[in-house]
């Protein structure tokens, strides 16, 4: 018998996706205006932020 899916799995599944949408969004407008994505921004699609601000300064 497989296990259906709960109401409180779904809504986590749509707030994850909620988040990470909002991430990209962020990262894209910070892109556009030639500026840095906040961590939390970078977080919530992935990214390491310190990786991410180490690059092009040789670390």
């Amino acid at each position: 018998m497989t296990s259906q899916p709960t109401r409180t799995s779904i809504r986590g599944s749509l707030r994850n996706i909620g988040r990470f949408m909002e991430g990209v969004r962020e990262c894209a407008a910070a892109a556009e205006a030639g500026r840095r994505p906040s961590r939390q921004a970078l977080s919530a699609i992935g990214i390491d932020a310190d990786a991410y601000y180490s690059i092009g300064t040789g670390r």
